[in-house]
């Protein structure tokens, strides 16, 4: 499957086509004819310009998340998935997605309960090149979705990986009083740093009702970017736009979140939001811990 029409593309070597990791931004659809690409039309010009699309691949794992919101659904923001990949080779991809956020999430979790499977398995038809690639989601569609490499923003840190949530602890006045252990069962919270940029993705569906609590269901993600000073331990994320539940939008590097770190290896720590004072008043507790764990 060739790329864009008229893009000039570098020579560059087999491996370096295959070295897909890192975050990638989704900049238009490629119209084929036969397997061969025949236009190219860009979100930019298009009737819906401000369309976000974001896809990472990292250690492994990959989350994909848009902010394509629909005012018929009960959830606010766009849509995402998260699940596994393997690269067969430069012109295929298996991904194994095993849950998502907004209307993705519903979906990917009624197929699973319908067939008794732990993930939904694609098997993507991929062309790829050092800074841009082009996907297939259907073997025989005749379009393909143009995705562009996105800049590294930082130097690689202890951060960059996969990482779920593991527990979460509750404090009072500096003080642990609670510790909790998250069942994979009920939700899935997932986040991938890579370079500057992370996405995460909370999957809810297996604790909430869907019928009770629709918007809740969908639970919710998130893009942004990241900086961590290693000499204070605070990591400061910069959230833009979400999935699910958040629906928030802002310009990039304008709503800090800071969060006080702790390494207990390189595979483990422990993140306080320094603003997250006041918001567990049902606990009693004011302040709350989440830790993480590497995914391997």
């Amino acid at each position: 499957m060739a790329l864009a029409c008229g893009g000039n593309q570098k020579k560059e070597s087999s491996s370096e086509g295959q070295n897909i990791e890192g975050f990638w931004n989704r900049i238009g659809t490629i119209q084929l004819v036969n397997g061969v690409a025949v236009d190219t039309a860009y979100i930019k010009d298009s009737e819906n310009p401000k369309f976000k699309q974001v896809k990472v691949f990292k250690d492994g794992n990959m989350i994909w998340i848009n902010n394509q919101k629909d005012s018929l659904l009960p959830w606010e923001g766009g849509m995402g998935g998260y699940g596994k990949y393997v690269v067969n080779s430069k012109d295929s991809i298996t991904e194994d997605i095993s849950h998502g956020t907004g209307w993705w999430g519903a979906a990917v979790k009624n197929y699973k309960d319908s067939l008794n499977v732990p993930a939904w398995r694609f098997g993507l038809k991929t062309d790829f090149h050092a800074n841009v690639y082009s996907q297939k989601n259907n073997p025989d569609s005749e379009f393909a979705e143009y995705w562009e490499r996105m800049p590294s923003l930082e130097p690689e840190s202890k951060f960059d990986g996969a990482w779920k949530r593991v527990y979460e602890i509750s404090y009072i006045n500096g003080v642990a009083i609670d510790t909790t252990s998250v069942p994979n069962d009920a939700l899935l919270d997932v986040k991938l740093f890579s370079n500057g940029h992370y996405t995460y993705q909370v999957d809810l569906t297996g604790l909430a009702n869907r019928d009770e609590n629709p918007a809740m269901y969908g639970g919710f993600g998130g893009y942004g970017t990241f900086v961590f000073d290693e000499e204070k331990s605070i990591l400061t994320e910069y959230g833009e736009w979400g999935s699910g539940m958040s629906a928030n939008e802002n310009e990039p590097k304008t709503n800090p979140d800071n969060h006080q770190i702790t390494f207990y290896n390189d595979d483990l720590y422990l993140q306080i939001s320094k603003t997250s004072v006041g918001t567990l008043q049902n606990s009693g507790a004011d302040a709350r811990g989440l830790v993480y764990k590497r995914i391997k």
